[in-house]
């Protein structure tokens, strides 16, 4: 039987304040809420539906990033950290993810510009995002004839 927590984090954007609910897994590490008094940098939020009956979306809160699969029955979202695997960069700013097949790209760009990139497997029900982030290389400048 899987056991659910539930956790309130708050996220603030220039005039907006958006309230993020997070339910993880018993098995995640809990992260500590944030105080809804302190200033936020960097939040982000993108998703993705592949089909009418799937949901994955990502989210970056208070330097923490989580990816998750939207849950009809709890009517919410059922998120795991991803800040926890391998090779997770330091001073996070935003969040994407894309998919193909089977198979999640979660990137994210760091203050200084550095994208890191990990993958999820997407197959069946739940999305398992439990591998190393990478970073990528640099972009560099194209220059035509």
């Amino acid at each position: 039987m899987l056991t659910v927590h539930r956790r309130v984090l708050t996220a603030a954007a220039p005039g907006v304040l958006a309230l993020v609910a997070l339910a993880a897994p018993a098995h995640a590490s809990a992260a500590p809420a944030p105080s809804a008094a302190a200033p936020h940098e960097c939040a982000a939020i993108d998703s993705y539906s592949p089909n009418a009956h799937e949901e994955h979306t990502v989210a970056l809160v208070d330097g923490r990033a989580f990816a998750g699969e939207w849950d009809a029955k709890l009517h919410t979202i059922v998120w795991q950290d991803l800040s926890d695997n391998p090779g997770f960069p330091a001073h996070a700013c935003d969040i994407t993810i894309s998919e193909q097949g089977d198979k999640a790209f979660v990137k994210t760009v760091t203050r200084d510009g550095a994208v890191h990139e990990t993958t999820c497997n997407t197959a069946g029900k739940d999305v398992k995002c439990d591998k190393p982030w990478t970073q990528l290389r640099p972009p560099t400048a194209h220059h035509g004839s």
